[in-house]
């Protein structure tokens, strides 16, 4: 009668470690089919409280170099997680370089995260080169892919890409885009920042700073 209960607590504590596994293990982002986004998964993301505690996680660049998103506080930042094996992601990264050349002069910074893995640096470079990218590439660690995806999850358990965020000049998530909507693609993108860039428009979401 022990050894039978003993077994069942041993076989009880090893569901309970591969549940942990499992969801230590989160899925990396994957490619959203074209103009597939929910209105559930923005407001799951525009609810979140830990994208400010984000903005002073270091991020790693190609060249070994970090930066904080809090470096380009009192500019207005577009922050765009992406891959290169993401057809959308691909197709909107020159388009994020035309806007960043259009916009910089006025105080736009535009910063993309890819979810490449180090070991494929050499294709980011390459696709950098390839289509004239201008702007930050850093890495997404999963501490800050978390903050900012974490909510956006689809079918599939991971979270989808491309996903935009801008940030107003004092920190703030004010427009979240997933996906390569039509409606909601880089001329809408121009204009929410044409209108932060103004000191106009009205913010979709309010992120508590530090210490709130």
């Amino acid at each position: 009668m022990t050894m039978s209960k003993n077994k069942k607590a041993i076989s009880f504590i090893f569901v309970i470690v591969l549940m942990a596994g499992a969801c230590n293990s989160a899925s990396p982002p994957q490619p959203i089919p074209t103009g597939m986004i929910t209105q559930r998964q923005v407001l799951t993301v525009q609810n979140q409280k830990s994208i400010a505690g984000a903005l002073d996680v270091p991020i790693s660049r190609l060249d070994g170099s970090s930066f904080r998103l809090s470096d380009y506080k009192g500019k207005v930042v577009v922050v765009d997680f992406w891959a290169t094996y993401c057809p959308p992601c691909v197709k909107q990264a020159p388009q994020l370089a035309e806007l960043s050349r259009r916009y910089r002069d006025q105080g736009l910074e535009v910063i993309g995260l890819t979810s490449d893995e180090k070991t494929d640096q050499q294709k980011v470079e390459e696709f950098i080169q390839r289509v004239g990218i201008n702007y930050n590439i850093g890495y997404a660690s999963n501490w800050v892919s978390n903050a900012f995806l974490k909510g956006t999850e689809d079918d599939t358990g991971a979270p989808p890409i491309p996903q935009l965020f801008v940030l107003s000049r004092d920190g703030r998530v004010v427009e979240h885009m997933i996906g390569d909507s039509p409606q909601r693609g880089v001329e809408y993108l121009e204009k929410v920042v044409s209108q932060q860039l103004s000191g106009g428009g009205a913010t979709s979401q309010a992120v508590p700073q530090s210490g709130d």
